[in-house]
């Protein structure tokens, strides 16, 4: 009986608290406009049902973006069109709970977060005015619909992990911690992706359990979209921006690894430990990141004239660097390359889709740069293609299914050994290259640029990244050790070249 005086009296609360906010934005407004007011309001009420803190979010959200648009001279019938109720379908309407098992590459993110390591990835866009955050949530209230898969808590099974969807209320939050900080798995409304803004910049933080690079940026363009038609702006269409009111299509949550074909073999993730570079590593996730704004054409037009390809050029001086600054030289150094399998077959999956393998070199024999260049640009024809990721794909899935019946507590330290610690030293860098994203008419004139980065897992002490858009490129190097060498050293080689055109850099996290 108390519990139940307890629930109507918040109920009651949450009525009377509403009312004010109507009767305050209803302020000074014709009768038959607040009219109108009352019964977009009235037609929220029966667009949601969930908990009752969950409807006090949007039911904000809402109101904000009204008390925005009011503000900048909207009347009530263009902002009742702009923020219609029907744009959050049927996403917060009941308890949508459905179980997806984790993805092939997404099965070993989740044994590390015990040991403080939590793989996180993080997309950005600046664009040209400053962000309106009223604008950003509901943009984000609308389009997570469309994600079903990215709105998503990580459960523990008896045997593996797996995703369950949740219809939460999702909060944008304005930017204040280190980028790509763990979440917290503990807290109950902990989420796998969050949004931030900072100033004329939005940035997703995605946890890789959920999606890579490509699907990550499908969910940027189509959240960017969304935003800047509710900043007025017409946006073209785009085979990387989703339609936010239509259904999920089964296709995009597909595991693909279980359709790879081809023989499995160990050797594909066999690989010399590597050499790593000069720095005691940082307690954090991440202690410094630097990007290298450069001209694209002038950067396919260097790389070109070394007979390379922009990603075999940036390899090639990241093995320059690298030279500079290990400990000694008497040793291979691996620089990981992730590798798009979509490319190969045009799967429209957003979940995690990518292979990789090891560009390696011994740093006491390195030639001189054309050479070199030559020599990467080899290794990622022959290490890169599609019989040897499927091959890798094969081995992964074989190796899944030997531990399939085997209990989650005994798997993990197994896991851990596999893909954790062991598999990380073979690494002494990674370069992620997400190429050039195209955009469409309307959003190409809103935006400057596209970041992309994510932190080194231990012992590994640099990654580096790199996006480009509107032809440029954001060449990223993020460090987690407390000497600056490596970057230091790229920024030489580079502009050895007469590339870079801009720097960026962040604070020191940790000093």
């Amino acid at each position: 009986m108390a519990l139940f005086l307890f629930s109507a009296y918040n109920v009651d609360m949450k009525r009377k608290d509403r009312n004010l906010h109507l009767e305050k934005l209803k302020g000074g407004l014709e009768r038959s406009e607040q009219e109108k007011i009352d019964v977009f309001f009235d037609a929220l009420d029966h667009q949601i049902d969930m908990p009752l803190l969950g409807q006090n979010l949007l039911y904000r959200h809402f109101y904000d973006g009204f008390d925005h648009y009011l503000s900048k001279g909207y009347s009530v019938d263009e902002i009742c069109k702009l923020i219609d109720v029907r744009y959050l379908g049927d996403f917060y309407r009941g308890d949508h709970r459905v179980s997806y098992s984790l993805d092939n590459a997404a099965i070993v993110y989740p044994l590390g977060m015990k040991y403080g390591q939590m793989p996180m990835f993080r997309l950005s866009v600046e664009l040209k005015e400053k962000i309106d955050p009223e604008l950003l949530q509901l943009a984000l209230d609308f389009t997570i619909r469309r994600f079903p898969t990215f709105s998503a808590v990580i459960k523990s099974g008896f045997f593996w992990h797996y995703l369950e969807t949740v219809n939460h209320v999702i909060n944008v939050e304005e930017e204040s911690d280190i980028p790509c900080k763990p979440i917290s798995v503990l807290l109950r409304t902990y989420r796998s992706l969050r949004v931030l803004y900072y100033h004329k910049r939005i940035s997703v933080e995605f946890f890789h359990t959920i999606t890579d690079g490509t699907g990550g940026m499908v969910f940027l363009k189509t959240l960017l979209k969304e935003y800047l038609r509710l900043k007025g702006v017409t946006v073209g269409d785009d085979e990387m921006i989703l339609d936010i009111n239509e259904e999920a299509d089964e296709k995009e949550s597909v595991n693909e690894f279980r359709n790879a074909r081809g023989d499995a073999s160990l050797s594909t993730f066999v690989d010399k430990k590597s050499l790593q570079v000069k720095g005691k590593p940082s307690h954090l996730n991440l202690r410094r990141i630097v990007h290298y704004e450069m001209d694209a054409d002038k950067l396919h037009s260097v790389a070109k004239s070394y007979n390379g390809t922009v990603t075999a050029y940036i390899i090639a001086l990241e093995f320059l660097a690298a030279e500079k600054c290990v400990k000694r030289k008497d040793g291979i150094f691996n620089i990981q390359v992730p590798v798009n399998m979509r490319k190969f077959n045009k799967s429209k999956t957003l979940r995690n889709y990518s292979m990789y393998f090891n560009a390696s070199m011994d740093l006491s024999a390195l030639p001189e740069k054309r050479k070199l260049v030559e020599e990467i640009s080899r290794q990622i024809r022959e290490k890169g293609d599609e019989n040897t990721m499927n091959q890798m794909m094969m081995t992964t899935g074989k190796i899944i299914k030997s531990l399939a019946l085997v209990p989650l507590f005994i798997k993990v330290p197994i896991m851990q050994m596999v893909y954790g610690y062991l598999a990380n030293s073979i690494i002494g860098c990674t370069l992620s290259n997400l190429g050039v994203v195209k955009v469409p008419e309307g959003m190409k004139e809103a935006i400057e640029k596209f970041y992309f980065f994510f932190a080194p897992v231990s012992p590994t002490r640099v990654s580096t990244s790199m996006v480009t858009v509107n032809d440029t490129t954001v060449f990223t190097v993020v460090r987690n050790g407390n000497d600056p060498c490596f970057e230091d050293e790229l920024y030489e080689l580079l502009n050895e070249d007469h590339l870079i055109g801009k720097i960026e850099g962040s604070v020191e996290y940790e000093s």
